[in-house]
């Protein structure tokens, strides 16, 4: 009788067993479709000499190819970040169209050329303070689009920064969680989850991180300052720059702006900090056309023969700086009279300022005098497209990498359905072996109750 009880329940334990073992199988079968998802198996171990099992779970987890996958996607999340901005920068300057700034630099000093013909024509004459006004307007244009973009892209960096302080809450509270649940079902659910929830992280922020031996993990910023250890997370703070008024990144107190090095929050700065070199080439544009139009303006006379005046006007944020002068360049004078068309003793029919005023346009002002304003302004349309450009670029790059290695990954912890059909029927079929051996017991020990009986 000890023998037969021995066996009912050694039985009974393979019984659970296998059914525990089909619970997982269709665990798989539920979340095949889930990329988050680790597939789990079945580890039966001997636990007594007459046979009996017991169960555990293995999840197959690469960590390198998830490590990996982090990396890539800090890349992918800086690239993206900064390819949005760029784009809509470059379809500010709407060069193609055959309207933009180009155009409006050549029809300004083309109406010295025609002024030329008829100083005296007053049409002509309002005809220069027209086009003056115009290559204002889209200097302004621009100067504001840029500074619209620019604001939009430091206005998400407190919204990121929350973000991340989310995220990293959550893998906190996590790690509270796994250790307490090792060996369990619900301990591969955790991990799955807060693996997803450091992939999230990764296309915020660089990161890098490591699992303790307690199975929480510690994650840092890519220079090493602690966002997470065990059940604590590390808030980063947002607050405006000194000097600038953008918006800036903290950690513990210290300033870490410049160390971000990827992920979303480092491709928002970079942008917003591309901007600003683009916002400076335009200033100096409108500084130094401006100077320059108005020195060759002040050596002529106006159509009285009274020398001439500023034609354009506009102010700095500092001295010894052009920071500011394209969005406040104007037009300094109203009367088209005031236009200095004539030499410094000329007539009202001299027209020798007018042509010196339209050979302005090219002189080669800027860049240690080698290139005119065209030129300048044709190099500053081309480093935007060709940063966009890089960044387009990049992004496709990093999305090939990251496909490449998510195929490594599911070739390892995907959920395979035929391998999955195959683990159902053989754990049904040793569930259907343990209940025949079951019964065969039961009615064994009937049998030999029945005799002792009689």
């Amino acid at each position: 009788m000890t023998s037969i009880l021995s066996g009912l329940e050694s039985v009974k334990q393979a019984l659970a067993s296998q059914q525990f073992a089909l619970s997982i199988t269709q665990r798989n079968v539920a979340n095949a479709s889930n990329e988050s998802y680790t597939r789990e198996d079945a580890v039966f171990a001997d636990v007594t000499a007459s046979g009996g099992a017991a169960v555990s779970i293995q999840a197959y987890r690469d960590r390198f190819l998830d490590f990996s996958i982090g990396q890539e996607m800090q890349s992918l999340g800086k690239q993206q970040a900064q390819s949005s901005a760029l784009s809509q920068i470059d379809s500010i300057f709407n060069e193609n169209s055959g309207q933009g700034l180009q155009e409006a630099f050549s029809g300004f000093f083309n109406s010295f050329s025609s002024l030329s013909a008829t100083p005296e024509d007053l049409t002509l004459r309002q005809q220069v303070l027209s086009k003056a006004t115009a290559l204002t307007s889209e200097l302004h244009r621009l100067c504001a689009g840029m500074q619209r973009v620019q604001y939009s892209v430091n206005s998400s960096v407190p919204s990121t920064v929350d973000e991340i302080n989310s995220i990293t809450s959550k893998i906190a509270a996590l790690n509270k969680q796994i250790p307490g649940e090792t060996g369990s079902g619900n301990e591969f659910a955790l991990r799955d989850e807060r693996q997803k929830l450091l992939e999230n992280l990764s296309s915020l922020i660089d990161t890098s991180y490591y699992e303790t031996e307690s199975g929480s993990i510690t994650v840092t910023t890519g220079q090493g300052g602690l966002l997470v250890a065990g059940k604590d997370s590390y808030s980063l703070e947002s607050s405006p720059l000194s000097g600038s008024g953008f918006q800036g990144v903290q950690l513990g107190g210290a300033d870490i702006t410049s160390t971000l090095r990827s992920g979303k929050l480092s491709g928002l700065i970079g942008a917003r900090d591309q901007i600003t070199g683009y916002l400076t080439s335009l200033d100096d544009l409108a500084a130094t056309i401006a100077a320059r139009v108005n020195q060759q303006h002040a050596a002529g006379s106006d159509l009285d023969g009274i020398s001439g005046t500023d034609l354009f006007s506009y102010t700095t944020v500092s001295t010894g700086s052009n920071s500011g002068a394209a969005r406040s360049i104007s037009i300094a004078i109203s009367d088209p009279r005031k236009v200095a068309a004539a030499g410094p003793s000329g007539g009202p029919g001299n027209n020798e300022n007018a042509n010196l005023l339209f050979a302005v346009k090219d002189e080669k002002l800027f860049t240690t005098s080698t290139e005119t304003a065209s030129q300048f302004y044709a190099h500053l349309i081309y480093r935007v497209g060709s940063d966009e450009q890089s960044a387009a670029e990049e992004i496709t790059t990093q999305k090939s990498i990251l496909a490449q290695l998510k195929n490594q990954r599911d070739g390892v912890s995907g959920v395979d359905m035929n391998e999955e059909a195959v683990n159902l029927i053989k754990y049904q079929k040793a569930y259907q072996a343990g209940a025949r051996f079951a019964t065969v017991l039961d009615t064994l020990s009937s049998d030999i109750l029945n005799l002792i009986g009689a």
